[in-house]
């Protein structure tokens, strides 16, 4: 799944100076770049249950952590694999031109989903596919092998346009108390959704 703390935003600032009468303007900017972290060996699994830690959950901790949220520019949680206890944080970090930033917090540990775990530099790169077809990641929709499309919402066989004309959860309910209508096709699931990925609640594309 992909986030963003608080999304850094350097805005040039502008000092005024006269010079024979005429009011000029000079723009004082911070040249920036971008570096690339990881932390390792995270727990995704709750103490003694198989309850994930959330990434709202994962997103508070990061903001009471020694990185400074106000230069992360781009974060995404991932479980290492379907059958792993154990998930990576991948982070764009912005930074120097020389990555001082990084420098300084590769090494380093920190208290993360109730277990130490260590900062580690990453390589740069342009992004995991996610396939659009069955919706996880590391592969795209030509080397996909799903059978037909899935629903990023609820990873039925159906598209998310149709969600709500097939979806269970959104399917009337008479005999429910109180009767519990349809949900209109026009408007958006309001149930829990479930990502394909990380089991999470939210949509697979979200």
């Amino acid at each position: 799944m992909c986030h963003s703390l608080s999304p850094l935003n350097i805005r040039p600032q502008y000092h005024q100076a006269t010079l024979s009468g005429r009011l000029l303007g000079a723009c004082i900017s911070i040249p920036v770049s971008q570096s690339f972290i990881k932390i390792v060996d995270i727990p995704f699994f709750k103490s003694g249950t198989m309850d994930t830690f959330t990434s709202t959950e994962v997103d508070a901790q990061l903001q009471h952590s020694i990185i400074p949220s106000n230069f992360v520019v781009h974060w995404r949680y991932v479980c290492n694999s379907l059958k792993a206890d154990s998930a990576t944080i991948w982070i764009n970090l912005s930074d120097s031109q020389q990555g001082s930033r990084a420098s300084t917090l590769i090494g380093c540990s920190l208290f993360l989903n109730r277990g130490m775990v260590t900062i580690k530099g990453a390589k740069a790169h342009t992004g995991t596919p996610q396939c659009q077809q069955c919706w996880k990641w590391e592969h795209t929709m030509g080397m996909c092998h799903c059978p037909a499309i899935c629903c990023p919402i609820c990873s039925g066989p159906h598209m998310e346009a149709n969600h709500c004309l097939i979806a269970r959860c959104c399917h009337s309910n008479p005999k429910a108390t109180p009767p519990i209508p349809p949900t209109p096709a026009d408007v958006p699931c309001s149930h829990v959704h479930t990502c394909i990925n990380c089991s999470n609640p939210h949509a697979a594309n979200n």
